[in-house]
């Protein structure tokens, strides 16, 4: 049973005396930036260890070379306390209030980001980077419900692309961040005690912006029982497909094997879970996700769109800095500063993908609050579908120049398409069920990319060793020989890697077709 609910407003019904910053923060559009300002931030934070974890690991006495499987917990932890964070606090913040919902989670985030400063010992830092990342996660939904609220229809999904492209333009930039601000201090931890003054700050400023937001909930009660389920599902999905990432430790795609053993049971019973939360979910009277939702066409497609956004994206950024990366480490072997000089390059290779994503995403959102999600969609993923095309090409040589143009053409692409297919379900969801539906959006895409990368890693350590094989014995006998034939192969399967993304853009592309137009959208209100 749910009561009729009024998107929630600014309010201007009070004469407003304010002038200078304090008339600006009464604008949607404050707090839109001020939101996006939190989501960069925590999607920073998802990404920015990768940059200094050898320095934590060294800084608390734990071993590189026997206990790095406790210090991937530093990543891992985060990943997987973001995700499960994203599953219920969308619904709350249904039940309870936006504004009451963001300003705890943003409060949580910084109290993280505290503890992981102040940590003596790893399990400190993991518990830190844990706390941190149940604030964050949840801002993501919170930020695309509240947004939804403020903003009328026509203009809701644009909005709601500038928010996609500052959460995925956030985790994407976090290691080159991290990087540079371990090149200039050498201190990990002034990268989480940045955090603190960032989170007063934000909790300040967005207090002053909400102030006059009219407060409202959804009538019904939270399922527990959902959300412990679907976190599970989540968790077990996660570690067991992500465990193929395990496979690149030692060189390019890794030299082990096959997956460690427990990642195909884990894998299995998050299927098994996930259909024990359905069979909930159908039998629930207030249930965490409405799957009558599925019922729509348009929502059907906008979710398999969603995953398959995901899949390539993961593709791009697993892809890029292991071939970066791996062409350098063979051409300069003896260079001590490779690893320094590959991380670098590597995100000003990747800032074009970055970019690009992020400035299409707004007008993206436009053209999909003036003729309906199909048509930007569709655009964009045809020049997402070209842009892979052209990256599979990539040759041993290829220049950063012909790398930039192909990441530039398969950012605007899907930069173009995130609105569009985030709109489409928030919009189906109603007013009563937008936070759990934008918690449903980057759910998908989240699950799309861990089976992107799960897919390059097992794929591309059977396809290298297969290639590897192919070598002639005679050229062991020379080293330069054997670093060209090594970089050919990596090349060559980072390659066959980008045509798994152009046939994911080809998949999208066909379900975009069963996205609302504009007739559609208007007719049903």
């Amino acid at each position: 049973m749910t009561l009729e609910q009024k998107p929630a407003t600014i309010s201007a019904s009070q004469p407003v005396q304010e002038r200078g910053i304090s008339a600006w923060l009464q604008q949607p559009q404050a707090a839109l930036a001020l939101v996006c300002a939190a989501v960069f931030v925590g999607a920073v934070d998802l990404t920015i260890v990768t940059a200094v974890l050898p320095k934590i690991m060294v800084d608390l006495s734990v071993s590189i070379e026997t206990e790095l499987h406790r210090a991937s917990w530093i990543i891992t932890g985060y990943l997987l306390a973001y995700t499960i964070s994203m599953t219920f606090t969308g619904r709350l913040s249904d039940l309870y209030g936006r504004r009451v919902a963001y300003m705890i989670c943003l409060t949580i985030f910084t109290i993280g980001s505290i503890v992981v400063a102040v940590a003596p010992a790893l399990e400190e830092v993991v518990l830190g980077r844990v706390v941190q990342a149940l604030g964050a996660g949840a801002l993501v939904p919170i930020s695309m419900a509240l947004v939804s609220d403020l903003f009328p229809p026509e203009r809701r999904p644009a909005a709601l692309g500038v928010i996609a492209a500052v959460d995925t333009a956030g985790w994407m930039v976090g290691h080159v961040y991290g990087g540079a601000l371990m090149r200039l201090f050498d201190d990990w931890r002034l990268l989480f005690w940045l955090n603190v003054p960032f989170g007063i700050i934000a909790l300040a400023l967005t207090w002053l912006a909400l102030r006059r937001l009219v407060i409202t909930r959804a009538a019904g009660s939270f399922d527990w029982r959902g959300a412990v389920l679907i976190s599970l599902s989540l968790t077990a999905f996660n570690i067991g497909m992500g465990a193929g990432a395990e496979l690149g430790q030692t060189d390019f795609y890794g030299d082990r094997p096959g997956p460690p053993p427990y990642a195909l049971p884990l894998t299995l019973a998050s299927l098994v879970v996930l259909a024990a939360f359905i069979w909930v979910e159908r039998r629930a009277r207030d249930p965490l996700l409405d799957l009558t939702l599925f019922r729509q066409r348009g929502t059907v497609a906008a979710s398999i769109m969603n995953v398959l956004i995901g899949f390539v994206l993961a593709l791009a950024i697993a892809n890029v800095p292991l071939f970066i990366n791996t062409r350098l480490g063979l051409l300069y072997p003896t260079d001590p500063d490779i690893l320094r000089r590959g991380a670098w390059e590597t995100g000003l290779v990747l800032s074009a993908l970055t970019l690009a994503l992020a400035l299409l995403a707004w007008p993206g959102g436009r053209l999909a609050g003036r003729f309906g999600e199909r048509l930007p969609a569709l655009i964009g993923l045809a020049v997402a579908t070209a842009g892979y095309l052209a990256m599979s090409r990539w040759q041993s040589d290829t220049d950063y120049g012909t790398m930039v143009g192909g990441l530039t053409l398969a950012g605007c692409g899907i930069g173009m398409a995130l609105a569009p297919t985030a709109s489409a379900i928030i919009t189906a969801a109603g007013p009563n069920r937008r936070g759990a539906a934008s918690a449903l959006v980057i759910i998908l895409r989240l699950i799309g990319m861990t089976a992107g990368v799960s897919t390059l890693t097992l794929w591309g350590v059977q396809r290298q060793d297969a290639l590897r094989r192919t070598a002639d014995p005679a050229l062991l006998a020379d080293f330069d020989q054997v670093r060209m034939f090594l970089i050919d192969v990596a090349a060559q399967v980072v390659g066959e890697t980008f045509l798994f993304a152009v046939a994911a853009c080809a998949l999208a592309l066909i379900a975009a077709i069963w996205l609302p137009g504009r007739a559609v959208r208007e007719a049903s209100g």
